[in-house]
């Protein structure tokens, strides 16, 4: 893997331990030399992390971005805690799990020029769990540094912030109620395709891509009228909870998150549409940080 030269930063790492040197010296008083030498490794630290970015061009942009974490000491990454596979969270053993994890350290371990597990050992992210209802806030707002927690990539969220290459595709699938004694009696009103949820409800978690998804599916659908009702959700437990309770007839996310509630009272349909990729999210101001994200990327595909 080739590392990039950045001269300027050693040049000016270099002048700033010549001035507080200087200043150290002068009748004024000044930096002693523990915080010059601490800001020349501050400044090390930085080049060293700016330098390991998987063979792509940084521009100068990017050294901001990544001293501020740098100099912090971690990566503040946001995932889902209840995707198993994905982003999932343990609370009775207090660990992450998950594809999203795993790449939240090695996006760590390119910033930091270290190995994957070196970054785990050093703690070198904290993981904050967000849910779709939350996650694009605490982005914006500066609580964490990216997203990775089973965002789709669409043209709409481009416009708002920078998105990496995909790391994951997934579909939009439907979760009915089950009874194994009968297996004719699927969903409460008898749900066994998507052909069948004229007049059904639905159940969507908000500020997902799902409705449109199945409202797009549903209008190529020819030769046939169906209209379900949505009923939005903040999470997916609740929307689980509400399938339980007969409130709606469909759960409907990414496959992947429903393979995390199926059980023996449930069951996902054989549907599987508008395949989607999910890819991780930063602000559009730090863009750059996506060199060190793609390049864990490339790493896993």
């Amino acid at each position: 893997m080739r590392r990039l030269k950045f001269r300027w930063i050693s040049a000016l790492a270099l002048m700033a331990a010549m001035l507080l040197s200087a200043c150290g010296g002068s009748s004024s008083g000044g930096a002693k030399p523990a915080e010059t030498a601490a800001a020349a490794e501050t400044a090390a630290q930085t080049e060293a992390a700016v330098s390991e970015t998987g063979g792509e061009e940084v521009n100068a942009a990017s050294s901001e971005v990544v001293g501020a974490i740098v100099s912090r000491g971690y990566l503040n990454v946001g995932c889902k805690m209840d995707v198993k596979g994905l982003g999932y969270y343990d609370e009775a053993s207090g660990t992450w799990s998950g594809l999203e994890v795993e790449l939240a350290y090695m996006t760590a371990a390119k910033i930091f020029n270290v190995t994957p597990q070196e970054a785990k050992d050093q703690e070198l992210v904290h993981i904050t769990g967000v849910t779709v209802a939350d996650r694009e806030a605490k982005l914006e707002s500066g609580e964490i540094d990216c997203m990775m927690a089973t965002y789709t990539i669409t043209d709409e969220r481009a416009e708002r912030f920078a998105l990496s290459d995909s790391y994951y595709k997934d579909y939009v699938g439907l979760m009915v109620l089950y009874s194994g004694e009968n297996p004719n009696s699927l969903g409460t009103g008898e749900i066994r395709s998507i052909a069948d949820l004229d007049g059904k409800n639905i159940g969507v978690t908000r500020g997902s891509t799902t409705r449109e998804a199945i409202l797009n599916y549903l209008g190529t659908m020819t030769n046939t009228s169906i209209n379900p009702l949505f009923f939005e959700y903040v999470d997916y437990p609740s929307m689980f909870e509400a399938l339980k309770s007969g409130t709606i007839d469909v759960m409907s996310v990414d496959v992947s998150i429903l393979s995390t509630y199926v059980d023996n009272e449930t069951q996902i349909l054989n549907d599987r549409f508008a395949g989607q990729d999910y890819g991780a999210a930063v602000l559009k101001e730090n863009a750059a940080l996506l060199t060190y994200i793609n390049a864990a990327i490339a790493d896993i595909s």
